[in-house]
């Protein structure tokens, strides 16, 4: 059983330990010491890294009360080394795994809902929760998550018995027997836990719930904490700055402004799309006069569905198969089709030889080809009967 030095003092950077074992696993070189400071991943929180003697550790885990440090190089057994904790990383999970507890104890509280899945990774937060919110629902949550911080509470976790136990009220995602250590915050929330937190909730910083979705019949809420919350609104605000710059706009009327620019795009795509067809029906009854036995057509900048639509277009006029193809000399797009005649056959045939990927339906196929344009014509007027 490893004496876990993490809970009696969270902030600890430095630590000696005797190592008592150092043996290749399946995950590397596995460590086990008498005592340590390196929490290891469970409880929906990442494991810390740091230096370990003259070894980098990259994973910790605990099994059966032991725990193991994965590092990069043999350490002798016997001998006493010391252990100094990534501690931007440890203390950046405590912000994140705080704000968590407040947040999932007031949803608790609000509406009766679950913690039913907790993730914590190096870039973001997600809480799962057994009943539906509302992303109105969750700011307001959210305001109340922060005004644990403003309070400056201290975070208190400590270790009961199953005698003592059975006078608390927690949550907790389990049944618990035997001892069952408890984080709380001062009326926000009190929570079985093995993770790492801050003494206080103002070293949280903030706590920003950056996007509310439907997730199993239920909510997931993703969150970031202190310095992420930070960076995210530092990261939105240049944006903001840029498009408000963009379009010479003050950042209060982007969204209109936006929303005007998207109605003058559609009512531009439909004129282009208008004009597109009147061109092509003109450049149809030229290509119509080849005297080809099938109808072949390169056109270097179709857009949109506008190889599809050509293809089609020649097809109602004809009854000779027709190929289509746009694009840069070897990475050409095609759309093969024909009004009486199964295409498929000539399609597998074209891709085959030009290394394509495509397919569809009996009088209509489309995908991409590699190869030179004059060469795909060669062959597709040579092979045109397939």
């Amino acid at each position: 059983m490893t004496k876990k030095l993490y809970y009696k003092d969270a902030y600890m950077t430095k630590f000696t330990g005797k190592v008592l074992s150092c043996e290749e696993g399946k995950k590397g070189i596995a460590v086990v010491l008498d005592q340590t400071a390196f929490y290891p991943e469970g409880g929906g929180q990442p494991a810390d890294m740091g230096i370990l003697g003259n070894a980098k550790v990259s994973y910790v885990f605990i099994k059966d009360e032991v725990i193991y440090h994965v590092v990069d190089k043999a350490l002798e057994v016997g001998k006493e080394v010391e252990g100094v904790i990534d501690f931007e990383r440890r203390f950046d999970f405590m912000q994140q795994h705080s704000g968590e507890h407040i947040l999932s104890g007031l949803i608790n509280a609000k509406y009766g809902y679950n913690n039913v899945g907790f993730h914590l990774s190096i870039d973001y937060t997600t809480c799962d929760f057994d009943g539906e919110l509302t992303k109105e629902q969750i700011q307001e949550i959210e305001i109340l998550a922060n005004e644990s911080i403003y309070q400056n509470l201290a975070i208190d976790c400590t270790i009961y018995n199953d005698q003592e136990i059975k006078e608390k009220p927690y949550r907790s995602k389990l049944d618990l027997v035997g001892d069952v250590r408890l984080v709380t915050v001062p009326n926000y929330d009190t929570c079985a836990c093995c993770g790492t937190h801050v003494k206080m909730t103002g070293e949280i910083g903030m706590i920003k719930c950056t996007n509310v979705e439907r997730h199993r019949g239920g909510t997931r809420v993703t969150v970031l904490c202190g310095k992420r919350a930070l960076q995210e609104a530092q990261q939105k605000q240049t944006i903001m700055a840029e498009v408000s710059q963009m379009l010479s706009a003050k950042p209060e009327v982007i969204t209109s402004n936006l929303a005007k620019l998207q109605q003058e795009l559609a009512e531009m795509k439909q004129r282009v799309a208008s004009l597109t067809n009147e061109l092509f029906e003109y450049k149809v009854e030229e290509y119509l006069k080849t005297e080809e036995p099938a109808i072949y057509v390169y056109e270097k900048d179709l857009l949109g569905d506008a190889l599809r639509r050509l293809c089609l277009m020649l097809v109602e006029k004809t009854d000779k198969k027709v190929l289509v193809l746009t694009g840069e000399e070897g990475n050409l797009k095609y759309a093969l089709g024909a009004k009486s005649m199964d295409v498929r056959p000539l399609n597998k045939c074209l891709t085959s030889e030009f290394n394509g990927k495509g397919g569809g339906k009996s009088e209509l196929c489309q995908g991409s080809l590699v190869g030179n344009e004059a060469e795909i014509r060669s062959f597709y007027l040579l092979h045109h009967g397939a």
